[in-house]
Order: C-alpha cells, then structure tokens, then sequence
C-alpha cells in the first residue's frame, strides 16, 4: 500500500501547489483522500479515473472538498468517452449529502448532474467501510464541524492513519494506535491557537504519534512558506521514529 501526497497546504494553495489530498494506491488501484482546490489537475497528471475506487471526504471545508467540483466533470467526461461505466462511491460524514445537495442547488441546480457520476454514502464512527482493498475505520474529532479522522487498513494488514483537522484530544491515541504510518495535521505555532481554532501544532502531533506508538509521522496541513525545518523539529522532540515533512508527489510505502 502507497500513500501519494498530491497536496498538503492549508488554507489555500501557494504557487504551483494544491491545498489537501491525497491518493492511497495498491495493486493496480486507488482512491482519493481529501480533494481541495488545485488537487484534480495534479491528480490527472498521473492518474486514471478508469481505476479510482472511491473518494473519502474528511469535512466539507473548501480546502479539503473543493475540487469535488471539477471531479465531478472529469468523472462524467471520462464516461462519454467510454473509459468508465460505473459511479465513483463518494464517503461524506454524516449530513454531508445535504449539504453537498444544497451548494449543487444553489450553483444552477447541478445536483442531477453530480448524481450520474457519484455514489454517495455516509460514513460513521460504529460500522468500517469496505472500499476496493482497503477496509476504512473513522472517528470524529474535534475541529468545530462535523470531521473525522479514519483508519485505512490494506489488504496485507497494513495500517495508514489520517487525522482529518483536529485538536487535541485523549480518544485520538487509541484511534490511531498502532498504525504504520500517521499523516498528522501540524497546522498552528501554539496550543492556545489551535484550542480556537480546532487544530494541533507539530509538537502535538509529535506526542500523538508517539503516544499511538506509529511507526511513520508524516506532517501536513500548513500554510504555504511555514518554516518546514521548524515543525519537523517541534514534532521530534516527542517522536523517537522517523519523521517525515509532506512533500508534494512524495509516494510513501506503508507497511
């Protein structure tokens, strides 16, 4: 099992960059975790929609879904042209259908539309989601809106760990325990900051990942021009393994 990173900045993409999303492959197939602006397009430079088995939607801010837009099109273009016949399974948390619906509405009634090329469902926190090879656990966390964090476990066994947006909280470390990898939110410079904001510095993340015992702690989720150096340094003081920056077309082994 691999996990691409297609973007990681967060509020809104630098030069050349994508805000939030990411591809986890095995085999011969995909899907797309998180789909902010500009991620379609970098998407596209190496994928085929031919093989996408799902997209998986933390919470329906504009950097982690907007490009759910776009894929809608891309998704429809590559039916008329014959390269995929079926839906694409679109996991939103719960409410996110009607809410999705109500924007879809309200840009010219386009949900008709997004219907041919989506599958929707809603996830929850009780039953795993079973998606191509992959087997998804999810978990709310606290970030002021409905978003959650989820498990993704490959066919061999191997765990990824994404904590979505959040702040800190005693539930994350059992939720994530164990996992191979943990892509780990390291938005804010302050605890005081991410209390207000629903969000974690890279020390916190440091201390999640070494509090779930992960063996991998990759940061993502910062404003473009951050001090990269910074962050992997804050995390390190608390997590002994190896800790990684998100890079942009980055491709990491998992298990």
């Amino acid at each position: 099992m691999e996990l691409h990173v297609i973007g990681r900045s967060s509020p809104y993409a630098g030069p050349g960059e994508a805000t939030v999303g990411y591809v986890v492959a095995e085999e011969n197939t995909h899907l797309i975790l998180e789909c902010g602006s500009g991620v379609i397009a970098k998407y596209l430079e190496r994928y085929n929609l031919a093989d996408l088995e799902g997209v998986m939607i933390s919470h329906l801010h504009p950097d982690h879904c907007a490009d759910l837009f776009p894929l809608g099109f891309a998704i429809k273009h590559a039916q008329m042209q014959g390269l995929r016949e079926e839906r694409v399974p679109l996991l939103l948390p719960p409410g996110g259908i009607d809410i999705l619906n109500g924007v879809l509405a309200l840009l010219g009634g386009l949900g008709a539309h997004y219907r041919e090329v989506f599958d929707y469902e809603e996830y929850g926190p009780k039953d795993p989601v079973i998606l191509g090879y992959w087997q998804a656990h999810f978990h709310r966390v606290d970030h002021g809106m409905n978003c959650h964090g989820v498990v993704i476990k490959g066919a061999k066994g191997q765990k990824l760990g994404y904590t979505g947006d959040t702040k800190m909280g005693p539930e994350l470390v059992e939720f994530f325990q164990g996992t191979d990898l943990l892509l780990c939110e390291a938005t804010v410079e302050s605890e005081e900051q991410g209390e207000s904001t629903g969000h974690l510095t890279a020390e916190q993340a440091g201390k999640l990942g070494a509090a779930a015992e992960a063996k991998e702690l990759v940061l993502t989720h910062f404003l473009p021009g951050v001090d990269e150096d910074k962050k992997k340094l804050l995390a390190s003081r608390h997590f002994s393994g190896q800790v990684t920056i998100a890079e942009a077309d980055k491709v990491y082994s998992i298990g």
